[in-house]
């Protein structure tokens, strides 16, 4: 049985209430994720992230091809964290450098980039 390693204090969302960052951002996402440190170890880790800038976007393609995908997607969900959790995320992406790649790809997919697009010779 895997244990599950207890430490909210980093990443635990702060107490900031749905609707109160829903005025403050707009729509706004939570992402939650598990990592596994080891066999016997596992993170919960949770987000919450406002829908990225079309901006944002642009800069994460131009960037994936002369900085690489880490940093890019890095820049990219630093970009839509909302300010509540920034720092929160900055450490635990130091601690899990994984965890950008994941999340820029889901964060790309709230902008409709999916490879769920059917193609059809007419």
């Amino acid at each position: 049985m895997e244990e599950l390693r207890s430490n909210p204090a980093p990443t635990a969302p702060k107490a900031d209430s749905d609707e109160t960052l829903r005025e403050k951002y707009g729509k706004v996402y939570r992402l939650g994720m598990t990592v596994f440190e080891d066999d016997e170890t596992e993170m919960e880790l949770r987000y919450r992230f406002k829908r990225p800038s079309v901006a944002s976007y642009d800069r994460y393609v131009k960037t994936v091809s002369q900085i690489g995908a880490s940093k890019a997607s890095k820049r990219f969900m630093l970009d839509a964290v909302v300010d509540e959790d920034a720092e929160r995320l900055a450490a635990d992406v130091e601690l899990y450098p994984g965890i950008a790649v994941a999340i820029g790809t889901k964060l790309t997919d709230i902008l409709g980039l999916t490879s769920a697009v059917n193609l059809k010779k007419l």
